[in-house]
């Protein structure tokens, strides 16, 4: 039996890889386009661009490992069913179980090794990917300016555009604030402009029709309009790297989130017990004697009650608002934590739904069996991401959103094992053979 669970893995694993490699090609395809355009458009050096690739490799592995699992299972156990050799074991004594087995504790393995790397690994290389673009953005600051958004990223200068034309360098909508040491602040804005890279090192900004204001120490508030303004920006060729404290959810292991969440989940209750004691003491002020409305005449009373109320409805109106959103940072790494164990396991759920599927697979019906496959990892991710979507969002548990797609096709995969166990092919898959046959015969017949 050892041999035979032997070459049911050895089956497994070339499926397995092959899968693999190509489900993350497929993810990478569109992060391709970004990294071409950092080469071809920003002139970003070759080498940086490959670092960067490498750096988002852990993020797609993590997410394909399961569904290569799913597809090099279904086309290992759908070559042994369709070669008869599911029939040869049966014959010979051996048991569906003798299948499941070697490839549930392979999958164990897989999902355990998932575990440690999206603790371990992948928080540090999404980490260290968006210190490398954030320093990208420091050494080409055209690689930074995107439209709709202030860029922070460039010393001495926070930017902002409506629309940018990355061929022409034209500029629609230019809002810039100057911070250089040693000078007042200023407030530049001009209806358009254009972006001119000198260098590579070198940006120049020629903007038209437009205001610049400037607070002055001395003279105070200063106002001038321009027609055509030139503000050069210089930084070095060599890229500057520096290692950010700051870091997202998705830069975090599980450990780290906790801990975070621990910190959000006692000043939640801080402000929650300030919220109480602004209510409780706005009641106690209200029976009492000495409240700020009872003296007076009536148009006092009535101004110092609405000062009052204005005032008390304000305050409890943002602790309001500061403790929901807390309550979403907390449901936000929740979804996170959850997830870096979830999707692992999928890889034992996959095991239950395909060796089924496989098994009910002959002859031609491999390519079949794939295609349901791809159905279920689409199912799967859909109610994944749809679960995260209204964790985040406060609807759901986080635990619901992100195991719920675990338990749904477990379940079914179960269910599917167990008919198998009994009648051999669980699922009725149509012969593309003998339905080919049957077109070409009623095509013949007309």
């Amino acid at each position: 039996m050892k041999k035979l669970q032997v070459y049911v893995l050895k089956e497994f694993f070339p499926p397995f890889l092959l899968s693999l490699g190509l489900f993350t090609f497929i993810m990478l395809l569109d992060k391709l386009l970004d990294l071409l355009d950092l080469i071809v458009s920003k002139g970003v050096p070759m080498r940086i661009v490959l670092e960067i690739f490498l750096l988002l490799l852990p993020s797609m592995i993590a997410v394909v490992i399961p569904m290569a699992v799913l597809a090099g299972i279904l086309i290992a156990v759908g070559r042994l069913s369709g070669d008869l050799e599911i029939t040869a074991m049966k014959a010979s004594g051996a048991s569906i179980y003798n299948i499941i087995f070697p490839l549930g504790i392979m999958s164990l393995l897989i999902a355990g090794t998932l575990v440690v790397f999206n603790n371990n690994v992948l928080p540090e290389a999404n980490h260290t990917a968006r210190n490398l673009l954030m320093d990208i953005g420091t050494m080409r600051p055209t690689a930074r300016i995107e439209p709709g958004m202030f860029v922070e990223d460039i010393e001495n200068y926070r930017i902002f555009v409506q629309e940018k034309n990355d061929i022409t360098g034209k500029l629609i909508g230019v809002i810039i604030h100057t911070n250089t040491p040693g000078a007042p602040a200023r407030t530049i804005t001009a209806m358009q402009g254009t972006m001119e890279p000198v260098g590579a090192n070198h940006l120049r900004l020629t903007l038209e029709d437009g205001q610049m204001h400037e607070k002055d120490r001395v003279n105070g508030y200063r106002y001038a309009s321009f027609v055509t303004y030139v503000i050069d920006i210089a930084r070095s060729e060599e890229l500057v790297r520096h290692d950010r404290n700051s870091r997202g959810d998705r830069e975090m292991s599980t450990t780290q989130m906790r801990s975070y969440v621990d910190s959000i989940t006692v000043r939640k209750s801080f402000l929650t017990d300030s919220l109480s004691a602004i209510t409780e003491s706005f009641m106690v002020a209200i029976n009492s004697e000495d409240n700020p409305v009872a003296a007076g005449d009536s148009t006092r009373r009535l101004r110092n009650s609405i000062t009052w109320l204005t005032s008390t409805s304000t305050d409890l109106t943002l602790l309001n608002e500061q403790i929901n959103n807390l309550q979403k940072n907390i449901g936000k790494y929740n979804v996170e934590i959850h997830k870096k164990y979830s999707i692992p396991f999928a890889c034992l759920v996959f095991v239950f739904l395909g060796v089924p599927l496989g098994l009910s697979s002959k002859n031609s019906n491999t390519g079949l069996a794939v295609t349901l496959s791809l159905v279920f990892i689409l199912v799967y991710y859909f109610f994944l991401i749809a679960g995260e979507q209204l964790a985040d969002r406060g609807r759901i548990d986080a635990w619901v959103a992100m195991w719920s797609p675990n338990i749904l096709l477990g379940v079914l995969g179960i269910y599917l094992t167990y008919r198998s166990m009994r009648e051999g092919h669980p699922v009725p898959l149509p012969d593309f053979k003998e339905l080919l046959t049957k077109f070409k015969r009623r095509k013949s017949g007309k």
